[in-house]
């Protein structure tokens, strides 16, 4: 973006953005703004002049948050305005929306000192010539507060470590960790608190799981991680993998455990397998794996496998930007490269890609990427990671191998 300018006449607040090439406005962006998908993006309006086009927002009833972090901050105030913060960058991500493009500076982001409630400018631009990171922006944060020196500021020195620590940063753990500073525990599905580690998982999807009286109520847990003695919800048909005997639901094809395929018996089975199907059920036929259990079948006969047994397995997966296709990740080390004959997923249109170049990594419910010492390194949300680590993703995390980019999605 061009010169952004601010102006206040008695207590209005006049922001202009003027637009240089090779930027352009984004529609769809623009669009979204319009239409008030998210109530903590400031309105906008453009003006086009014979020479130039202008991002204009007109702000009431604010002031900038650079002003109020000039008063003294205490703990709840400071990680409550984070946290408000990184909500927003949340909801761009959730709407598919430039989270650089935010006007993350403490001169253009308003509050309301009363409610506390932050709002932001966002540019809604292609080509972004001077974009604002997330990670840069949250980093310097705390260096412009004036904190209470009568609390305990040992929360500030965890804060500022969790940049100092080298990790890539990802939206969803730094929020995790602005939780757990807070003492609070999210009240969705997508954030829960596991047992005493007290350390936040992302659950990208609904899971429904029947609960027994053994789990207390106030203990969450991973349904990636049930019981054997836990049925699936529904009454629905469950399989115990052959391998490592982990209850998994009638339609998933690997145990999202240890990777192993999940295959009824060739006899019973109405859908003719494939050529691939064989090879692999011969080999595990030679490694003397005893044959799944189908558990609530009726004794009716044998139950005809149909149509529901070509549904998708509930496990993770990527989406490829390039193509919009949808990458399972069904095995607890699934391989991404060039290479065929070692991947689980081959890019063949990208010579930028190594043969080996990254793993995605399936450990008790958390999720991990490591770089193969590639040719073109791997990014975690921007930011390259150095090679045989793994780095712990979360849903919604963007990963980059060489130029080509994936969403990862649980």
């Amino acid at each position: 973006m061009g010169k952004t300018t601010i102006e206040q006449k008695k207590n209005i607040w006049y922001v202009e953005n003027k637009i240089v090439y090779p930027e352009v406005i984004n529609e769809r962006e623009l669009h979204a703004i319009e239409r008030g998908v998210s109530e903590n993006l400031l309105p906008i309006r453009i003006q086009h002049k014979k020479k130039a086009i202008l991002l204009k927002s007109t702000i009431s009833g604010l002031i900038p948050l650079k002003t109020y972090l000039s008063s003294i901050m205490t703990k709840k105030m400071f990680l409550g305005i984070v946290y408000h913060l990184v909500t927003i960058v949340k909801e761009c991500e959730q709407n598919l929306m430039n989270t650089s493009n935010l006007m993350l500076n403490l001169d253009y982001i308003f509050i309301e000192p009363r409610t506390k409630r932050v709002t932001c400018l966002f540019w809604p631009i292609v080509n972004n010539q001077h974009p604002h990171y997330p990670s840069e922006f949250f980093k310097e944060m705390p260096f412009h507060v004036v904190f209470a020196q009568h609390e305990n500021l040992d929360y500030i020195k965890v804060y500022i470590q969790y940049f100092k620590s080298g990790t890539p940063f990802s939206i969803n753990r730094f929020e995790k960790m602005i939780l757990e500073l807070m003492g609070k525990t999210a009240e969705n599905n997508k954030t829960v608190f596991s047992g005493p580690t007290n350390q936040a998982y992302q659950l990208n999807q609904e899971v429904k799981v029947e609960k027994s009286n053994e789990h207390h109520k106030d203990i969450a847990y991973n349904p990636l991680e049930m019981n054997r003695n836990h049925s699936v919800s529904g009454g629905e048909v469950s399989v115990f993998c052959p391998k490592c005997g982990k209850l998994l639901p009638k339609s998933s094809k690997f145990c999202s455990n240890c990777g192993s395929p999940l295959y009824m018996d060739d006899s019973t089975r109405q859908i003719p397998l494939t050529k691939e199907e064989k090879t692999e059920l011969n080999r595990i036929q030679t490694e003397n794996f005893s044959e799944t259990t189908v558990l609530g079948e009726t004794t009716e006969g044998t139950t005809v496998l149909g149509a529901d047994m070509l549904e998708e397995p509930g496990f993770p997966y990527l989406i490829r930007e390039k193509t919009g296709e949808k990458i399972h990740i069904d095995k607890p080390s699934f391989r991404i490269g060039k290479e065929r004959q070692y991947c689980d997923y081959f890019i063949f249109d990208n010579s930028a890609i190594s043969r080996s170049h990254a793993d995605i990594i399936t450990k008790n419910g958390r999720y991990f990427v490591m770089d193969h010492n590639s040719t073109n390194k791997t990014y975690v949300d921007g930011r390259v990671i150095p090679i045989h680590q793994e780095i712990e993703i979360f849903s919604g995390t963007k990963l980059k191998l060489a130029n080509e980019e994936f969403t990862f999605y649980i």
